[in-house]
């Protein structure tokens, strides 16, 4: 007799096969029954040998589905859950949660369980995430996120990002240790390790795929509050998040802070997307000016200098 599944998982791979190997291997140690789980694996047309990889993987309940575009986070993570819908009624799938795990996580052996069980202890939340730490295995203060606010966003300007956190104790736009543990409820969730009610999810429409990478996970929570959820995190379900190991540099860059500029054109006014672009644009410009100065003395400076001017150039580009 099939067990009844108690939880979809959809990943979504671009040139990271061997992190998914990795995060896999966690699963199958941890103590959530591997016939409960239905794994859902996005590949976005990756140009590494992570294609390869997947298709040898022999855990029961897996579905590769093999895009042949990077159709970015959000809209892979929107095709991992139709193919669980699409399982139509051979399984109980849509009756379970689905978990959005990022590639780059480390699992705890009981994680999975123990974000369940907080589940099913506040089925009121809608939307339930855990604790997040680094390598270090401190916490990382990226477990959720407030709204945002252009204050984050004057604090990155000046660089006044490190005083911001010891004076509060938080990231900027991110939460503090206490305030966590005080109610666990949050304005959004990290989308490396988001588990969403089935139901909800689909009410939604799943991510805004207008998104490609960040900030699709607030606008995704912020919608789901509009609908009575209460997204809420356990330090009981603890990961370890690393950090993608396949975007950085300019990339990185560039899709954080257009998709942050995106998030203000979507749920704020025209006047907080043109002073968010300035922000952006000042606390660029900043950059590029110090690393111009140091890199005269030290030629180490020169590739961080041209990152931050080729990121000032493409701001040009952003289109809403």
């Amino acid at each position: 007799m099939q067990r009844s599944s108690e939880l979809n998982i959809v990943i979504v791979c671009y040139n990271c096969g061997v992190e998914i190997c990795r995060l896999l291997a966690d699963i199958v140690e941890g103590d959530l029954p591997l016939e409960s789980i239905n794994f859902f694996v996005v590949d976005n047309a990756s140009s590494d040998d992570s294609r390869t990889l997947l298709r040898a993987l022999q855990l029961p309940r897996i579905h590769l589905i093999e895009s042949e575009h990077n159709l970015g986070f959000a809209a892979g993570c929107n095709l991992g859950a139709r193919a669980i819908t699409n399982l139509g009624t051979k399984t109980d799938a849509n009756k379970a949660p689905i978990l959005f795990l990022n590639p780059d996580v480390r699992l705890q052996h009981d994680s999975l369980s123990n974000l369940l069980t907080f589940a099913r202890e506040n089925p009121h939340c809608g939307i339930w995430g855990g604790f997040t730490c680094n390598t270090q295995g401190e916490l990382d203060g990226k477990s959720a996120w407030r709204e945002p606010a252009l204050l984050d966003l004057v604090c990155w300007s000046l660089g006044l990002d490190r005083l911001f956190s010891r004076v509060l104790g938080r990231t900027s736009g991110g939460y503090s240790r206490r305030s966590l543990q005080k109610s666990g409820e949050v304005d959004a969730i990290s989308g490396c390790f988001l588990l969403i009610d089935h139901t909800l999810f689909r009410r939604l429409d799943g991510f805004d795929e207008d998104f490609f990478l960040y900030s699709e996970e607030i606008d995704l929570c912020r919608r789901a509050r509009c609908l009575g959820a209460r997204p809420r995190v356990t330090e009981r379900a603890l990961i370890m998040h690393a950090g993608s190991q396949t975007l950085s540099g300019f990339n990185k860059l560039n899709h954080l802070y257009r998709s942050k500029v995106r998030y203000f054109h979507k749920h704020g006014s025209a006047l907080k997307v043109a002073v968010a672009r300035r922000l952006i644009a000042l606390g660029s410009q900043l950059r590029f000016l110090g690393f111009a100065v140091l890199s005269l003395g030290d030629s180490r400076f020169v590739s961080r200098r041209d990152l931050w001017r080729n990121f000032i150039a493409s701001q040009r580009q952003w289109k809403l």
